[in-house]
């Protein structure tokens, strides 16, 4: 019996050094062979977290401009689907929801009144280093703003003039430099071809997108003042943004 125990002893101790000795010379062999690089990505989705500081050109009213006028901060998420066309050119369309920002007017007349926007864009970006772990990169976009206002009022001396919410579509448009990095850094795996096995190096596919855009929103109007005759409320001219943008890519194979 003890005999038959130490036997069943030695050959399990076998069968672990046997299969421990097998492990090391697979991964130890694999390691040693010739790397090839498998085919790039081609396609990628995307999710972005932005911050904008915004400005106007103008706040214009019926009976003239507001001799001083704001817009409030906002935040904006998004995504999007995006192509590698190859030599460092990818690019992407994006959909994003804007958080509503208060318009300010005042001196003789005051109003204030909300707005929340959405953005479509078309981008265009080169990548300084492409298939890099880190890749400084240029782009540029352009599209459409969809722009909705809350009603308010006009207060001046002369009385209260209430005015309609309402929307609008304009052109839209965006300048944008960053970085990504690649989280992950990938993996080899082992493949059998015709002379022979090789060890198929895959690189990550999960990127963190860091960068700064400057977008051009267009115009927005307020609804027609609620008085006779039928007069536009305010407008407000040439709404831009300087934006801190974070987000992920992901690459699809």
């Amino acid at each position: 019996m003890v005999a038959t125990y130490r036997s069943i002893v030695a050959g399990a101790a076998l069968l672990v050094a046997g299969a421990t000795g097998a492990s090391a010379d697979y991964y130890r062999g694999m390691k040693d062979m010739p790397a090839i690089v498998a085919q790039p990505a081609s396609w990628y989705v995307r999710g972005d977290y932005s911050y904008a500081w915004q400005n106007t050109g103008d706040l214009n009213y019926a009976t003239g401009p507001f001799e001083s006028h704001s817009i409030d901060n906002a935040w904006a998420v998004g995504g999007g689907i995006g192509y590698y066309f190859g030599r460092g050119v990818r690019g992407d369309v994006t959909y994003e929801y804007r958080g509503s920002a208060d318009v300010h007017g005042g001196t003789i007349a005051t109003t204030n009144f909300d707005i929340q926007s959405s953005l479509l864009l078309a981008n265009l970006y080169y990548d300084f280093r492409p298939y890099e772990r880190f890749t400084p990169y240029v782009g540029i976009g352009v599209g459409a703003a969809h722009h909705r206002t809350s009603g308010g009022a006009v207060v001046s001396p002369c009385g209260v003039c209430v005015y309609d919410s309402d929307s609008n579509w304009t052109a839209a448009g965006a300048l944008m430099a960053g970085f990504s990095f690649r989280i992950d850094r990938g993996h080899r795996a082992p493949v059998s071809i015709k002379d022979g096995p090789v060890a198929v190096a895959e690189p990550g596919r999960l990127h963190i997108d860091v960068g700064y855009r400057f977008l051009y929103l267009g115009d927005a109007h307020a609804g027609n003042v609620n008085v006779a005759p039928v007069a536009p409320g305010p407008r407000v001219d040439d709404i831009t943004a300087h934006e801190i943008r974070i987000g992920l890519r992901w690459d699809i194979r």
